[in-house]
C-alpha cells in the first residue's frame, strides 16, 4: 500500500502558522518571564534593605532614635556608611547630581542597583532591577523653574521605595522601617495608588512614585492590569 506524504506546500502552510503563532505568544511569554524576574528582584531588595536595617539596630540602637539622613551634624554620605552600607554587600559606589543632588547609587553583584537620594528626614531609593538601565542623565526631567517634572522610567524600569521616618502616623505603615514609596498617599488602595495625575501608577502620571506601592499591594505581583511592560 502507499503511503501518503505531505506536499511542500502543505509543509510551508504549517511552518507557517507555527511561525504565526509564536509571532503572537513569544513577546507575551518573554514579558511574563520578566515580570516574575521583577517581582523576585523586588522582594529580594525589600528583604535586604530591612534585614540591613534590623543588623544596623544592633550596633546603632533603635531606628526610632537614628538621626534624620543629612542634618546640621551629617551629611548624607556619612549617614549612609555608618547606618546602611555595612550591613549588606556592594559591588560599586556611584555619585552623580540630579534634582537637588545627593544621589548615591549602590551596585549590587545580583546586577542591581539601587540610588539613595536624601530628601529632608527619609531617603528615597530608587532600585533597579537591571542596573544597565540607570541614565544618570535622564533620571529626572526637570521644569524650567527647576521642580521635578516627571520621571519617565519609574515604575518601568526602575521602582521607588523610601525609609519611613519614625515619626510617620500612616496607617498601613505605621512602626515600619523601609517600605514602598508611599508619600503624600492619602488612603490606601487601588483607586488611590492608580488614579492620581502626578504619583498615580498609571500611563499618563508624570512621576508615577506609587507603582512599587501598587506591586506590593497586589501581594508583589505585576498583574495583567499593570499600565506598563517592566524592563
Amino acid at each position: 500500500m502507499k503511503q501518503k506524504g505531505f506536499t511542500l506546500a502543505e509543509v510551508l502552510i504549517t511552518l507557517g502558522i507555527i511561525g504565526i503563532v509564536a509571532a503572537l505568544t513569544l513577546p507575551t511569554l518573554i514579558q511574563s518571564n520578566k515580570n516574575l524576574e521583577v517581582e523576585a528582584k523586588l522582594k529580594k531588595f525589600y528583604s535586604i534593605m530591612n534585614q540591613a536595617i534590623s543588623l544596623s539596630e544592633l550596633d546603632n540602637g533603635p531606628y526610632e532614635y537614628w538621626p534624620a539622613p543629612c542634618n546640621e551634624s551629617a551629611n548624607c554620605e556619612e549617614y549612609l556608611a555608618k547606618y546602611i552600607k555595612p550591613y549588606f554587600t556592594t559591588i560599586k559606589i556611584s555619585k552623580f547630581n540630579s534634582y537637588g543632588g545627593n544621589n548615591v547609587t549602590y551596585y549590587f553583584n545580583d546586577g542591581t542597583c539601587a540610588v539613595f537620594k536624601a530628601q529632608d528626614s527619609k531617603f528615597d531609593v530608587f532600585f533597579f532591577p537591571n542596573a544597565k538601565n540607570l541614565n544618570e542623565t535622564t533620571f529626572a526631567e526637570i521644569a524650567s523653574d527647576g521642580s521635578l517634572a516627571a520621571r519617565e522610567n519609574c515604575g518601568v524600569s526602575y521602582f521607588t521605595f523610601q525609609t519611613i521616618q519614625p515619626t510617620y502616623t500612616g496607617k498601613h505603615f505605621r512602626n515600619k522601617k523601609f517600605e514602598a514609596y508611599i508619600n503624600s498617599l492619602s488612603g490606601w488602595g487601588l483607586d488611590f495608588l492608580t488614579q492620581d495625575s502626578y504619583f498615580g501608577c498609571n500611563k499618563n502620571s508624570k512621576i508615577r512614585a506609587w507603582c512599587t506601592a501598587l506591586i506590593y499591594y497586589n501581594g508583589w505581583k505585576i498583574t495583567e492590569d499593570y499600565p506598563f511592560k517592566v524592563k
